[in-house]
């Protein structure tokens, strides 16, 4: 069982992410507060789209009663959605100004916080809008779950799961929305730090919310094996960034890993951690590029990983303990140098041998600098034209289609999406139609 969070970065500036004292008696799902929000598209411009933010009972990764907020939206055009899409952001932060909630709402999270010398304050939110608008313009309605609860959690286990499913439920019975209930088609889609909790909330789901009618699940990187990750990040050019704030996230959920990890940190590590906790992705990448984690701890990375207390943390967050039974499709960059390939192909073939249908996207990505940011936004389309069909024919699926392919950019149905999609939806949804 989970420890207590030993450290927490609540939004405590508005009182809405705060919970009423009856809350812990709701059922999981229960919308416990609502308000209509001005949504903005990529943290630029006011987006003339339909939406509200829902705080919901949810369930803590130790199986206590916990909060979330969703971000609900749906074009006016669209009187009753055909689908519900659960959209995970890559948000890869515990910072409250990072958070989809925040970034999603006008006016909420300026590119530069006066209040911070000139900091980028962007989150990865507002590169994934276009993902989000291609939903809306299929007609669609979407929820961008702050899948960390309120209290920012990151890399934690199994309670992504619940936060999301727990937002699927609440926005099926939120009126406005439309939708005919737990009937709905429901769909995820998540990149990265949004795909490991897409891959928590499939697999959770036959469990948990078994009466949703999950009819298929995108996991674009979804990084099976954590410590793994960490090994292979460390030093790159790029996602090395991240590794302060995944420390600090684990930190949140267990006195055990931060007694075991504070005995190897230096000072100067020590201080490096807790910087990364006031930022979001971008900050974190960009001050940290190369960043190496020996230079900040009294033993090699890789020993300070096989001590007990730490491997014991990562794995409890390794995925593949159960096989969801909702389809898959899963896209990884054959090069990734996070979410290794290695890795993903494990946990495909994992998932295979328990059943589910999966649809495994093996693509070859020559991207400078970062294969896995490029499968980002390469992947995108075929993981879009997949989820459509899903949402207008679920069918039966082939128990393990893998396949090793150039980017999925390439093919017919990823190219329409892109085009029809990714690329159009943002003009549609500003137009109205």
């Amino acid at each position: 069982m989970m420890a207590s969070p030993a450290v927490a970065t609540p939004n405590t500036a508005d009182a809405f992410y705060a919970p009423p004292a009856d809350y812990a008696v709701k059922e999981p799902g229960t919308i416990l507060r609502v308000r209509p929000i001005q949504a903005s598209y990529a943290q630029l411009v006011p987006w003339p789209v339909q939406a509200w933010q829902l705080l919901y009972r949810t369930t803590a990764a130790d199986g206590q009663p916990y909060a979330a907020v969703t971000t609900v939206l749906k074009t006016a055009r669209t009187t009753q959605p055909t689908a519900l899409l659960s959209f995970q952001n890559m948000t890869d932060a515990i910072a409250p100004q990072c958070m989809p909630s925040q970034a999603l709402w006008q006016g909420q999270v300026p590119w530069v916080d006066p209040s911070k010398s000139g900091s980028l304050q962007l989150s990865t939110m507002s590169g994934e809008t276009p993902m989000i608008a291609a939903a809306l313009a299929r007609g669609w309605a979407v929820s961008v779950p702050d899948f960390g609860g309120i209290g920012n959690h990151y890399s934690t286990p199994k309670e992504p799961g619940y936060v999301v499913l727990d937002g699927i439920r609440a926005v099926e019975s939120f009126e406005p929305a439309a939708l005919p209930g737990p009937g709905t088609p429901a769909l995820m889609w998540g990149y990265s730090g949004g795909g490991i909790a897409s891959a928590w909330a499939a697999q959770e789901q036959p469990r948990y919310a078994p009466e949703l009618n999950v009819v298929g699940a995108a996991l674009g990187a979804p990084v099976g094996d954590p410590r793994a990750a960490m090994l292979a990040m460390n030093g790159t050019a790029v996602l090395s960034g991240l590794l302060p704030v995944a420390l600090m996230g684990v930190m949140q959920d267990s006195p055990e890993f931060t007694a075991a990890i504070n005995r190897y940190l230096t000072p100067a590590g020590k201080q490096r951690i807790a910087a990364a906790a006031d930022n979001c992705t971008t900050q974190n990448i960009m001050s940290s590029l190369g960043f190496d984690a020996n230079q900040y701890l009294t033993e090699p990375v890789d020993q300070v990983l096989a001590d007990p207390a730490i491997s014991a943390a990562f794995e409890e967050r390794t995925l593949g303990a159960t096989a969801p039974t909702t389809p898959l499709y899963i896209y990884n960059a054959v090069d990734d140098e996070g979410s290794l390939i290695s890795n993903i192909d494990a946990l495909a073939a994992t998932y295979c041998a328990g059943g589910t249908p999966v649809t495994y996207r093996r693509e070859q990505t020559a991207m400078p600098g970062s294969a896995h940011t490029g499968e980002w936004f390469l992947g995108a389309p075929g993981a879009l034209a997949w989820l459509q069909q899903q949402a207008e024919n679920p069918s039966a699926q082939p128990v393990c289609d893998t396949r090793t392919v150039p980017a999925t950019l390439l093919a017919p149905e990823a190219m329409d999406a892109l085009t029809s999609g990714i690329l159009t939806g943002p003009v549609r949804t500003f137009l109205g139609f």
